[in-house]
C-alpha cells in the first residue's frame, strides 16, 4: 500500500504497505484524489491529495474520525458523492484502468458488475415494498447479467446458503421488514458480491447492529470474500473490529492519509501522533493487540467512575418489581418483557444490556412512562407511574429526561441549537426569554461547545457535537433522572469517549442518576456501576459491573464479554 502524500512536509509518518513493491499485487491505485462538496457559496475539501494502493485479495481497513473523509473516501471510488460534491482531482485506477476517465454513464456498468458496494444502514438500503426476492434478482438485471434465469435463481440461493440462511427459498419471499436488522444486512452482502465483483466496498456495514449480530455479518462477509478472492475495503471506526479483520489499515485525520501500512505494524507502533491518540482512546487496544473486555477493565484500575458506589440505604431511584410487557394477539403476540425486577441507586450509572429484541428498549420506554406495564409494578423517584394520570406523568418528565441513540435523527434540523436547547424550558414555561437565552449559553458551555453555536443547525455540527447538543437539551430543566438510550453507538472511538468522559462529569457536578440502555459490554466496563443482562425479555444476571465482566454466570454474558 503506498501514500503518495509521503513526499509532502505534514505527511511524513504515512507508510508504505508491502503491495507497492510487485505492481502485479495492486487492485486499485488512488493517486492524490482531492474531493470537495459546495455548501452555499462555500467550498469544503473533504479529502486533499490522498494517495494509497490496495492489495488484491486483501482487506484494508480505513479508520479515522467523524469528519475525517472516510465515508467520502468510499462514495467516491463507487461515484456515488451527493449532488453537492466533485473529485477536484487526483486519480482512481482499477486494474490500471483510471475509472475517473469514464463519465457517469459509461462508469454505470462496473458498479455491481466489478465493483460492489455494502451501504451502513440496512433499513434505508432495501426497498420495504419489494420482497427479497425481487431485489436481489434486480442486482442482476441491472448489471446485465448474461446468466438465464435458471441460473440466476441457483445462485442466488447458493449465495444465500454461503451467508448463513438455511432455507433460503423461504427467504426470497418475505419483505425487509420481515427481517432482523442482522438478516438484512447480510441480504446486502449477498447482493454486493453477486456479480462476483473484484472489488467490494463496505461502509460501517455492522455500526447500526447489535455486538454478537455484527460479528455474524462480518463473518458472512469474510467467507463470501475468500470463496471469491474478492478485494475488501473496509470503512469503520471500530478500531478493535479493524484490528482483527484487516490486513491493512489507512489512517485519515481532517481529509488527509497520515499514516497507512499492515495492520499489525501501525497498530503495535503508530508513527503519527493523530494515529496514535486514536489508538489510545481505545481501551481494548494495547500495543496491536486487543484485549478481552475483562483485561481492558482490569487495566484501568480502581477508576473513578466506578469509585464510591452509592449508599444502599438510599431510596432508590428506580424500582421495576416483576414487570411484564406484551404487545400484539395471536399469533403476532409478543412477550417484550417478561417478569423483571431491578433497583437503581441514586447517583449511580446503571446498565441494561442485550441485543435488538432483548426487550431492553421496552424496558426504558416503561421506565419513562411511554408505555404501561401489563404486569408488575415501576416506580421512580418515588412515582408509582400505574397510578399516574396525564398530569401526574407530566410533572414527573420535568425530573426525567432522556438522551436517544442517534444525533442524526433526535434534532430538528430546521431549529438552531439555541431553540433546540430551549425546547424543555419553553415547554415547561421556565424562566423569562432572557433567562432561558442565558441557561442555553450555560449549558453549551458545560457540553464544551462555543456560544457561537447558538446560531448554528444540526446538519452544521459532527456527529458527537450533535450528541453534545442532545446532552445539554436533557439537562435544560435539571432532571434528576438520565435515561441514556445507546448514547455513543452512532460516534467514533475517540468522540465515544470524549462523550462518556462528559457524561460521567455532569454526574458528578450534579448528582444525577443514569439509566444506560446498551448491546455494548465495553461500555458498560467503561461507566457503569451496576449491570444487568436482559435476552428475550429476561434478565439472565445482573450485579455489580465488576462481578459479572470478571465472573459472568450465564452462557449469554460470556458471549457478549467474547466480542
Amino acid at each position: 500500500m503506498t501514500d503518495t502524500a509521503t513526499t509532502t512536509p505534514d505527511r511524513t509518518d504515512a507508510r508504505t504497505a508491502p503491495a507497492a513493491a510487485d505492481p502485479a499485487d495492486v487492485l486499485v491505485r488512488v493517486r492524490d484524489l482531492t474531493v470537495t462538496y459546495r455548501r452555499d457559496d462555500a467550498v469544503d475539501t473533504a479529502l486533499d491529495g490522498v494517495g494509497f494502493d490496495v492489495r488484491r485479495g486483501k482487506v484494508t481497513a480505513v479508520i479515522g474520525e467523524s469528519g475525517s473523509g472516510k465515508s467520502t473516501l468510499a462514495h467516491a471510488v463507487v461515484r456515488l458523492l451527493p449532488g453537492n460534491g466533485a473529485i477536484a482531482a487526483g486519480a482512481i485506477e482499477l486494474d490500471d484502468e483510471d475509472l475517473l476517465a469514464r463519465t457517469d454513464r459509461e462508469f454505470r456498468p462496473l458498479r455491481g458488475r466489478h465493483i460492489g458496494f455494502v451501504p451502513q444502514d440496512p433499513v434505508s438500503s432495501l426497498n420495504p415494498t419489494k420482497t427479497i426476492g425481487a431485489q436481489v434478482r434486480e442486482a442482476f438485471s441491472l448489471a446485465g447479467s448474461a446468466l438465464t434465469a435458471e441460473q440466476v435463481e441457483e445462485r442466488i440461493l447458493g449465495d444465500l446458503r454461503d451467508i448463513g440462511f438455511a432455507a433460503p427459498e423461504t427467504l426470497l419471499a418475505r419483505y425487509p421488514h420481515e427481517l432482523s436488522g442482522g438478516m438484512r444486512q447480510r441480504i446486502l452482502v449477498a447482493i454486493a458480491f453477486s456479480q462476483r465483483p473484484r472489488l467490494v466496498i463496505a461502509d460501517e456495514p455492522t455500526s447500526a447492529l447489535d455486538v454478537l449480530v455484527g460479528q455474524e455479518v462480518l463473518r458472512s462477509l469474510h467467507d463470501v470474500r475468500t470463496k471469491h478472492g474478492t478485494t475488501v475495503v473496509l470503512i469503520t471506526h471500530d478500531l478493535a473490529l479493524a484490528s482483527r479483520n484487516a490486513d491493512d489499515v489507512l489512517v485519515l485525520e481532517a481529509g488527509r492519509l497520515v499514516e497507512a501500512g499492515p495492520v499489525a505494524e501501525v497498530f503495535a507502533a503508530p508513527r503519527h501522533p493523530y494515529t496514535r491518540a486514536l489508538l489510545a482512546s481505545s481501551a481494548r487496544l494495547r500495543e496491536g493487540r486487543v484485549l478481552s473486555i475483562a483485561e481492558a477493565y482490569e487495566r484501568h484500575g480502581p477508576d473513578v467512575r466506578r469509585a464510591g458506589s452509592p449508599s444502599a440505604e438510599a431510596p432508590a431511584v428506580v424500582t421495576l418489581d416483576g414487570v411484564s410487557k406484551s404487545f400484539g394477539g395471536g399469533k403476532s403476540h409478543v412477550r417484550a418483557v417478561d417478569g423483571i425486577s431491578l433497583a437503581v441507586a441514586p447517583g449511580s450509572t446503571f446498565a441494561l444490556v442485550g441485543e435488538s429484541g432483548s426487550g431492553k428498549t421496552t424496558t426504558s420506554r416503561l421506565v419513562l412512562g411511554l408505555e404501561s406495564a401489563d404486569a408488575g409494578s415501576v416506580h421512580v423517584l418515588g412515582e408509582d407511574l400505574g397510578t399516574l394520570d396525564r398530569k401526574g406523568l407530566r410533572a414527573l418528565r420535568r425530573r426525567v429526561q432522556v438522551v436517544y441513540q442517534s444525533p442524526f435523527e433526535s434534532l430538528n434540523p430546521r431549529l438552531d441549537l439555541r431553540s433546540i436547547i430551549a425546547e424543555p424550558l419553553d415547554s415547561f414555561r421556565v424562566g423569562s426569554r432572557a433567562e432561558r437565552r442565558a441557561r442555553v449559553a450555560e449549558l453549551l458551555d458545560r457540553v464544551r461547545l462555543p456560544a457561537s453555536y447558538a446560531t448554528r443547525r444540526p446538519q452544521e455540527l459532527s456527529g458527537g457535537q450533535r450528541q453534545r447538543v442532545a446532552i445539554a437539551r436533557a439537562l435544560a430543566i435539571r432532571p434528576e433522572l438520565l435515561v441514556l438510550d445507546e448514547p455513543v453507538s452512532a460516534l467514533d472511538a475517540t468522540i465515544q469517549a470524549q462523550v462518556l468522559d462528559l457524561l460521567q462529569e455532569i454526574q458528578q457536578e450534579l448528582g444525577l442518576t443514569y439509566f444506560l440502555v446498551t448491546h455494548d459490554l465495553a461500555v458498560v466496563a467503561d461507566v457503569a456501576t451496576q449491570v444487568a443482562v436482559m435476552r428475550r425479555g429476561r434478565l439472565v444476571e445482573s450485579g455489580p459491573t465488576a462481578d459479572v465482566v470478571l465472573r459472568p454466570q450465564d452462557d449469554y454474558t460470556r458471549a457478549l464479554l467474547a466480542v
